[in-house]
């Protein structure tokens, strides 16, 4: 049996095969390998690359004993299914080989400080060689030159478009959509409706066969896919979680249909492309796990949490201040290392209550200034109460305001709220 590091070695020799074009990107080592074959086959990989051929199971092998031949195989059949798999594999390679570094370093130098003749300045000259070498290794030592990274560019923007767009025309008009690499806020107090929004986004980008998964603290899948079912279908979703559904309804062609009918054929509407992960507990960590699971299926292509205010981190922190800005700073480098959008939800404080005209400000961001920092857009939730509204406050009309967003301009975005149906919609008139 394989242990954890050879196992994570062999996948990433193997996406190295699989995935020739993210070599460069990778940016790895022979040393990082700590099997002796392993680290045989990156270095005749490394070879054939210095000399103008793309390394195939075909070249590596010719090269190889038997033996290495058998491992080459056993390599292939362990490949991630994706590009991006094979670079989450290649982070943890990385950071194996980096705890193993400091663990010999450590032991290297607590030997040598016992010695009565040690010089301490050597002694702190060679820890921080080491502590760079390892910096190093967990970062992506790339830079870009504007002049030679154009034509790269130019081929890149033709081919893909800079954005997914989002639910609503009137809020592209502000943020264009969702970029990658962007890290995205959508903050409101509680009850305002942040699940409406984000999950109501993310149903609407799997819909464009974007694959998206939704992570929510706060609802196990059966709650989620109530309001799915309540957003596709327009029936009520008290109706769908209460099961009280023995009434007719106006389907897409105009006819009358049983609403329980409906949603037992929902199947069509609802799609494959969204992904719901209900937990009590959600990191970072756990993140990078399921979006590396899920991308061994199909590229993921946006990720959202709901929310941010219940997520823990992989540390222990001396306060919840503290917590939140890490695990905000986390999933805005994730996002820039995937190179995809991951929108949170934000819970606003009470301040904004207090407010004469109601109206949301970054500095109601709860718990902490990180969020505002690391956000490349905020999009903060203002609904107003009118005569008529009921007694919890869920009234119609509904803002989307952008507080901040890097890309442009800000605003307000205006929607007619139907809670009932679990979504938003534009406002009927232009503008």
């Amino acid at each position: 049996m394989t242990n954890t590091r050879d196992a994570v070695e062999r996948s990433v020799l193997g996406g190295l095969l699989t995935f020739p074009s993210v070599w460069d990107d990778l940016q790895l080592v022979a040393d990082y390998f700590g099997d002796a074959l392993n680290r045989l086959i990156f270095e005749r990989m490394q070879v054939l690359r210095s000399d103008g051929a793309e390394p195939d199971v075909v070249l590596v092998n010719a090269g190889l004993t038997e033996r290495g031949v058998g491992r080459v195989f056993e390599c292939t059949s362990e490949a991630p299914m994706s590009d991006v798999a094979v670079v989450f594999h290649a982070k943890q390679l990385k950071a194996m080989w980096a705890k193993s570094e400091l663990e010999l370093a450590g032991r290297v130098l607590a030997d040598d400080a016992l010695k009565a003749d040690t010089d301490v300045s050597g002694l702190v000259a060679g820890a921080l060689q080491v502590v760079d070498r390892v910096s190093a290794s967990q970062v992506g030592l790339q830079i870009v030159y504007p002049g030679e990274f154009l034509p790269e560019y130019v081929l890149e923007m033709k081919s893909k478009p800079p954005f997914m767009p989002t639910a609503w025309k009137r809020l592209n008009k502000f943020i264009g959509g969702w970029r990658d690499a962007g890290f995205y806020v959508i903050a409101g107090r509680p009850g305002q409706g942040k699940t409406i929004v984000a999950l109501q986004a993310a149903f609407e980008l799997s819909k464009l066969g974007k694959h998206v998964l939704y992570f929510s603290l706060e609802m196990p899948a059966l709650q989620l896919q109530h309001r799915l079912l309540a957003q596709a279908l327009s029936v009520d979703y008290s109706a769908i979680a209460n099961d009280e559904l023995d009434f007719e309804i106006m389907n897409a062609d105009s006819s009358l249909v049983w609403a329980r009918d409906l949603v037992a054929s929902a199947e069509s509407s609802l799609g494959n492309n969204l992904g719901l992960i209900g937990l009590g507990r959600l990191t970072p960590n756990i993140v990078r796990a399921y979006v590396s699971a899920a991308s061994k299926v199909r590229k993921v292509d946006a990720v959202f949490v709901d929310y941010l205010g219940l997520m823990h981190d992989d540390v222990e922190h001396k306060d919840k201040i503290s917590r939140i800005g890490s695990v905000s700073n986390q999933l805005k480098q994730f996002a820039l290392e995937l190179s995809i959008p991951v929108v949170v939800a934000v819970q606003l404080n009470r301040d904004v209550e207090n407010r004469s005209n109601g109206k949301p400000q970054l500095s109601d961001l709860r718990d902490s200034g990180s969020i505002e920092q690391d956000a490349d857009v905020v999009l903060m939730i203002a609904r107003k109460r009118r005569d008529g509204d009921s007694e919890d406050g869920q009234g119609s009309d509904f803002a989307l305001v952008v507080a901040k967003n890097r890309h442009g301009e800000t605003g307000a975005a205006r929607f007619v709220a139907q809670d009932g149906f679990s979504r938003i919609v534009e406002l009927p008139y232009a503008g």
